[in-house]
């Protein structure tokens, strides 16, 4: 037994000591049941957002045309213990309905929260579904909050003002730390 011991000890003293990182400090700012009250609101103000595209195809095809568009957020629950925002999702194209579910967000899975541009974002959706020659003007000009989570799986926010999209993504950024996502583990 005293022989393992000593091998034991002989071991570990020559094994070189690795730099292990202090746990992070949590983050700074208001608490996550504030943020969540916050994010909870804000979404809900937008709730009700119509806007028209205006679209030209460059491509072979060529061509113009407009859509009417129709989206509603309703039954908005920023649930602080569980690290979760859901709500319902409505939306019109040319009066039919194109989308009528209930989605969820758990915070930790969120990767990445990005504003931009509805015109930005619509121009992003048809160069992915294969259209990357359409060009939308959108009016009235409004702003987009995304959240990208893994698999490719987004969520779209509208926001009639790009001050309060970039407001709530930045409680979203602080909800999303606070619930110990946004970075890979290692």
């Amino acid at each position: 037994m005293k022989t393992f011991i000593s091998a034991a000890f002989l071991f570990a003293s020559v094994m070189p000591a690795q730099d292990v990182a202090p746990p992070p400090k949590p983050p700074e700012g208001p608490s996550l049941e504030v943020t969540m009250k916050f994010l909870e609101d804000k979404l809900t103000d937008e709730n009700k957002l119509s806007y028209k595209t205006f679209v030209s195809d460059s491509g072979q095809s060529g061509g113009e045309w407009t859509n009417q568009f129709k989206v509603e957020i309703t039954k908005v629950v920023a649930d602080a213990k569980a690290c979760r925002i859901s709500f319902h999702w409505r939306s019109e194209v040319n009066g039919k309905v194109s989308d009528d579910n209930d989605y969820s967000i758990v915070l930790k899975d969120a990767r990445d929260i990005v504003v931009m541009l509805q015109e930005q974002n619509q121009k992003q959706i048809d160069t992915r579904s294969g259209h990357s020659s359409w060009t939308s003007r959108i009016e009235p000009n409004l702003s987009t909050l995304i959240v990208r989570r893994p698999k490719g799986l987004e969520n779209a926010f509208l926001f009639s003002e790009e001050e309060m999209a970039g407001r709530v993504a930045k409680a979203m950024v602080h909800a999303v730390e606070l619930c110990g996502g946004g970075k890979e583990p290692f």
